[in-house]
């Protein structure tokens, strides 16, 4: 498998790139890749930031300028090497190993997109996407629809619900957006440490 990082966010509520903000003494871009490279023979970043490096992974520029998500995944999906593709927001830095078995347990061939909902709100940007669902991808951005959601309705998808797992608690699957989540995401990294 190949693991994909969005990394290309404008970041305007955060004022900064959320990919370098660090956690402890690491980016959220160096947790997130951590995390993914155990499951993963390569791993893209996807971002036009130049100053976004990090040694192992390989970045892929927007094929398609100002498109959001949409962008970033059409970009990488259509650079990977692999038919299935581990894709996670560089924004969610308490994501775990056991979603990511989780996810890979219930990958089928039959499932182009597989991806996750926690507490009835979906997840689009943590999940297994094929390679072929690239073309989809840039059908629906020629014609000005960067909507994720609305684009994997156009594939043979799957939602998980991962609610009443085990390994489920309310800081897996959040958003780092602006400087109140930053703060909100700090003081949970302490109290996992104490």
């Amino acid at each position: 498998m190949t693991g994909i990082i969005l990394a290309g966010g404008k970041s305007s509520r955060m004022g900064t790139d959320k990919a370098l903000l660090k956690i402890g003494n690491k980016t959220l871009l160096e947790i997130l890749f951590e995390k993914l490279n155990p499951f993963c023979r390569t791993v893209l970043i996807s971002t036009n930031n130049p100053e976004i490096k990090i040694e192992g992974a390989k970045i892929i520029k927007d094929k398609i300028k100002n498109t959001g998500p949409a962008g970033g995944i059409y970009s990488a999906l259509s650079a990977s090497e692999s038919e299935k593709n581990i894709i996670v927001s560089v924004d969610t830095p308490f994501v775990t190993k056991e979603l990511f078995d989780f996810l890979l347990k219930n990958n089928t061939s039959k499932t182009e997109v597989l991806i996750i909902s926690g507490k009835n709100k979906l997840h689009p940007l943590i999940g297994i996407y094929s390679k072929q669902v690239s073309e989809i991808f840039s059908e629906e951005i020629k014609i000005g629809n960067y909507k994720i959601r609305d684009i994997i309705k156009k594939t043979r998808y799957k939602i998980l619900d991962i609610s009443e797992k085990t390994f489920y608690n309310e800081n897996l699957l959040k958003n780092i957006n602006t400087p109140e989540d930053y703060n909100s995401a700090l003081k949970h990294a302490g109290a996992e440490k104490e």
